[in-house]
């Protein structure tokens, strides 16, 4: 069976005009990767402007020197949505996966509609990689302990996933840092896919939940003085977690 992993880098979330497309074509039977390609979008390229927007606007130079370089290639959107349906077609395509696919999956919807053109993906599922993360790792205690040890956190205090920090725990490298261009994520997506298909007990082409993050629970001690001026103490857990935008806390008294 062959499948894509992909990724995409925009300008922005509300109009995601992307300027960077790339993927990978993997077979799962014979193991490797049959293409791999990482487009820049000529229309949004030249408009300095609208690029100048972009989360990783500052990351020109990069692509500059590797179009210089031919390990990517400008184009323009048309002919990049028409060359991956090609290239789906001859490959035989069956699947495809990203991290947050709900995003790039939008991205490709709202790129198609602008400019008028035909979506790649309108005849291939598309799934979503965290899913086979939380479904294969992201609640183990291996994973937990991993992120206490290297404080991995989300800004409301649960235990990251992100792809990166993922990739950080699978290779046991904390050095590490996301590339954030599109075929360098697509590659280590890739990897982590297969990774919670061979390690785990994940199958292609299954949808598996998506929790908005990983509860941190962490014990605490609470201490009360009553009216003579004693001290008591109540162990309990601290959970938080993150919830309609606001970082709401529960705690549980622990039984002595």
């Amino acid at each position: 069976m062959r499948i894509v992993v992909f990724d995409t880098e925009t300008t922005s979330l509300e109009k995601p005009f992307t300027y960077n497309i790339g993927y990978v074509i993997y077979d799962t039977e014979s193991k490797q990767i049959l293409a791999r390609h990482d487009f820049i979008a000529e229309q949004i390229w030249h408009n300095r402007e609208l690029f100048s927007t972009a989360y990783y606007a500052e990351k020109r130079e990069l692509y500059i020197k590797r179009m210089r370089g031919r390990t990517c290639e400008m184009e323009k959107l048309g002919y990049i949505m028409q060359f991956m349906c090609r290239e789906f077609k001859q490959f035989e395509v069956e699947m495809a996966f990203a991290y947050n696919s709900p995003f790039d999956d939008k991205v490709f919807t709202f790129n198609c509609e602008w400019f008028k053109i035909k979506n790649p993906f309108d005849n291939i599922p598309i799934y979503d990689i965290r899913g086979y993360v939380f479904k294969c790792l992201g609640f183990t205690e291996t994973y937990k302990e991993f992120c206490e040890t290297y404080q991995l956190f989300t800004e409301s205090g649960n235990y990251s996933t992100t792809a990166e920090n993922v990739y950080r725990y699978l290779t046991n490298n904390t050095e590490f840092n996301e590339e954030h261009t599109a075929l360098a994520d697509s590659e280590i997506e890739l990897e982590i896919l297969l990774y919670c298909v061979e390690k785990g007990s994940c199958k292609f082409g299954k949808d598996y939940k998506v929790y908005r993050s990983i509860p941190r629970i962490t014990d605490k001690t609470l201490e009360i003085k009553d009216t003579e001026g004693n001290r008591h103490f109540f162990p309990y857990h601290r959970i938080t977690h993150y919830k309609e935008k606001n970082n709401r806390t529960r705690i549980y008294l622990r039984k002595q």
